[in-house]
């Protein structure tokens, strides 16, 4: 009886070991496949564009002042 616990317990403890490599490994390689730097967001300068649309106001001959 007492060597179906051992080896239960010994069999649950490689697969918890394995589990445990196994998520260290693809944590290691999840690292390595993502680049993210923000090296290159210093080297911009900030800026603002504001567009404002030109108007031109034309004065007609022969026209009062009510557009009449």
């Amino acid at each position: 009886m007492t060597r179906l616990n051992l080896d239960f317990t010994l069999r649950r403890a490689y697969e918890h070991f394995t589990a445990g490599v196994g998520a260290i490994a693809l944590t290691a390689l999840l690292l390595l496949a993502v680049d993210a730097r923000a090296a290159t967001h210093r080297s911009l300068t900030p800026s603002v564009t504001i567009l404002v649309p030109t108007v031109a106001i034309e004065v007609l001959d022969g026209v009062d002042g009510d557009g009449v």
